[in-house]
């Protein structure tokens, strides 16, 4: 990340080889290494004789920025790589306070719901995690969908139009997913527990994601808006401290409306899978305050779905 910053802000994003290694004090060895392993995650340096050169410009994040910019202040952290930020907030369990959130450029073991990776390139992407502190695990339920709620205000707030919900954890455009949530918990040491509340969200375009992504997926660039990285990390941020505070007190009763009305699945009929060997079938008809998926049989009967992911909707 130091050798792609000092490129973003280098005249016509290129600089001499010798430069580079004098202003970053490496060899030459260690900074064609460095770009290298850069390239790997996206393909954005070349060599034009004695320089070095970065494709486009980047949407880099910047601390200080996204700090100033949060409402109410707590501890922030923007690292340039991490294996994901969840795990990296659970591992600091002992020390969390809640509201800490926690950033990364580069994350490397990013991870869904379903287990399933999340793909991070530099400069696309947002890669958020915060701690929410609780008293119990049964004061989480529901806790995901406040937060898709926050996830889709925030990107109101940003100008962003006609996104929406998809039961559990999804915010989508079309049929295309723009963003996830993974909501884990660690047991905090007074009793209480922190829920680990980690957005992914897709900002712009990226090759290697696109090349290496066997779902459909869409970025705020493909939909159209020019956005800065910086902007929707703190709208988030915001939001979700906002939400997590009308949670605490309330649940989620205060959500249930702006849910139903960006809930893709209302009205439709899905086949939820709620275990390898089991779908129900029925028609949406919104999600009770616990947060569960609520689904009308032909017959009138309805069934609440606590936990599943839908592998049809017609």
């Amino acid at each position: 990340m130091p050798l792609l910053r000092t490129l973003n802000e280098a005249d016509s994003l290129r600089m001499n080889y010798q430069v580079l290694c004098s202003e970053l004090s490496v060899s030459v060895e260690e900074l064609q290494d460095t770009a290298l392993r850069a390239n790997e995650i996206e393909p954005l340096l070349v060599q034009d004789g004695e320089d070095l050169v970065l494709t486009r410009s980047l949407d880099l994040l910047n601390a200080r920025t996204i700090y100033e910019g949060i409402k109410q202040r707590g501890r922030f952290a923007l690292k340039d790589v991490t294996a994901s930020t969840n795990l990296e907030l659970m591992q600091e369990k002992d020390n969390l306070v809640s509201g800490d959130a926690l950033v990364a450029e580069i994350q490397t073991e990013g991870r869904s719901l379903r287990g399933t990776r999340w793909l991070s390139s530099i400069g696309s992407n947002i890669m958020l995690s915060m701690a929410i502190k609780f008293p119990s695990l049964q004061h989480l339920l529901g806790f995901s969908l406040a937060i898709g709620v926050a996830t889709v205000t925030a990107l109101e707030f940003a100008g962003v139009q006609n996104v929406r919900l998809k039961w559990p954890n999804d915010v989508v455009f079309g049929d295309k997913k723009l963003a996830g949530i993974l909501i884990e918990s660690v047991p905090s040491p007074d009793g209480e527990v922190f829920a680990i509340v980690g957005v992914g969200l897709n900002i712009h375009n990226s090759q290697s994601i696109s090349r290496n992504i066997d779902r459909p997926y869409t970025t705020l660039e493909e939909m159209g808006y020019d956005v800065r990285r910086n902007d929707i990390c703190i709208g988030l941020i915001n939001e979700i401290k906002y939400a997590s505070n009308n949670f605490r007190r309330s649940g989620l009763t205060p959500f249930i409306d702006s849910w139903n009305r960006h809930d893709v699945l209302l009205g439709r009929i899905v086949d939820v899978a709620i275990s390898s060997h089991r779908s129900v079938t029925g028609r949406v008809v919104g999600v009770n305050s616990q947060g569960e998926l609520l689904l009308e049989s032909n017959t009138g009967g309805r069934t609440a779905i606590r936990s599943g992911h839908i592998i049809a909707i017609r």
